[in-house]
């Protein structure tokens, strides 16, 4: 994650970052990838700056890429998977309409961004690390307007899943991605001129909106 000359570029890297780690933990070749990153000493905003001081902390304490593979594999299933995690990554579940309207929305929103499921993610379409992997190829390949038309509509409940995962994480690894996601986040809405505490929910809740079939995320284009 070097900084890139091309701000979208660099928020491309970032968005498939934080799609990956959320998605699943990083297996040992992803640690010794990881662990000889050069991470930025300093980052605008400050989210970004707090996220990579943390992966510098965790890059220092490993040891043996196996350990800290096994040891991120436990702190991931604590976070995400269960049988109990501690939170729940899905804009619906942060829309109080779980696997509802907010999903079948975002399902329609790649349609008409002519994105394609491909079978790589297990997670349902409104999982952080779907919706985020669709951010990367709007980032990397389409005009701002539909990056800025995806997150006024399904950015809203961004950070405060930043936020809880900055909370409930119990290692500086998962600490420091949900600093990165704000501030991926934060650079994000500057650069597209959208104000994060006006971004609404793209949809209506409603008791009787039909659930569209599940696919297996993310992208082709």
């Amino acid at each position: 994650m070097t900084p890139a000359d091309d701000p979208t570029t660099e928020l491309a890297d970032l968005y498939a970052f934080l799609s990956r780690v959320i998605a699943d933990p990083p297996d040992e070749p992803a640690i010794d990838r990881l662990t000889s990153e050069q991470f930025p000493a300093s980052a605008s905003p400050q989210a970004l700056e707090n996220g990579f001081t943390l992966l510098r902390e965790w890059q220092a304490g490993v040891d043996d890429p196996a350990d800290a593979a096994a040891e991120l594999k436990r702190y991931h299933t604590a976070l995400f998977v269960g049988p109990r995690p501690k939170m729940q990554a899905h804009e619906s579940w942060y829309a109080d309409d779980y696997l509802g309207e907010p999903l079948a929305a975002v399902k329609r929103s790649y349609r008409d961004l002519d994105i394609h499921p491909t079978a790589e993610l297990r997670e349902e379409a409104d999982h952080a690390a779907v919706e985020l992997a669709a951010l990367e190829i709007l980032a990397r390949t389409e005009p701002d307007e539909q990056r800025r038309a995806f997150l006024a509509a399904h950015g809203w409940w961004f950070e405060e899943l930043a936020s809880d995962i900055q909370k409930l994480a119990d290692d500086p690894f998962y600490e420091g991605v949900g600093w990165l996601l704000e501030g991926v986040f934060d650079l994000d809405t500057y650069l597209l001129s959208l104000d994060p505490n006006d971004l609404e929910r793209g949809y209506e809740l409603t008791p009787d909106t039909p659930i569209e079939p599940a696919f297996d995320p993310p992208f082709e284009h």
